[in-house]
């Protein structure tokens, strides 16, 4: 792909990432086998992805054990194809939020999911920040690119 391809692949895969309101997470299970599941997606200032996680949830007990972790974002498509949508699988380590990082997340994520609010307050939640090491950017059949931090991250932020 030429420079501007590339940098209009990273411009939607950076607008599909901060558009996104939900995705799939991937976490491994102590036997190792793999555990995918629905999770609710916001972003950091810098376009990490942020998600809020249940303590008790079998994912989030995967993630404390093992923070390597996948998170599949799919765009939508007019097209009754889903192969043909925009996908974004993301690869890394999820890292738990504390101090100054919690308030600053969480209004990013309630903002997005108002209705996450009580999660936040009420429950054992916590916001869990996914420091990406690697992409994969699908736009339709054979349109794909490898993409790295650099890619989806926000600098200056």
């Amino acid at each position: 792909m030429a420079s501007t391809e590339k940098k209009q692949s990273i411009e939607a895969a950076q607008e599909l990432l901060a558009q996104t309101r939900a995705g799939a997470l991937g976490s491994i299970n102590p036997d190792g086998s793999p555990l995918v599941t629905l999770v609710a997606v916001a972003t950091m200032a810098d376009g990490a992805p942020l998600l809020l996680l249940s303590r008790i949830a079998a994912h989030t007990q995967n993630i404390l054990r093992n923070p390597s972790a996948s998170l599949l974002i799919e765009g939508t498509s007019d097209d009754p194809d889903p192969m043909t949508a925009p996908r974004l699988s993301i690869n890394g380590i999820l890292m738990a939020l504390e101090g100054h990082e919690v308030a600053a997340s969480k209004v990013r994520f309630i903002e997005k999911h108002p209705g996450s609010e009580a999660y936040d307050t009420e429950l054992d939640f916590s916001y869990f920040r996914l420091a990406i090491e690697s992409a994969r950017f699908n736009q339709g059949f054979g349109r794909f690119r490898k993409l790295g931090p650099d890619d989806l991250l926000v600098k200056g932020r």
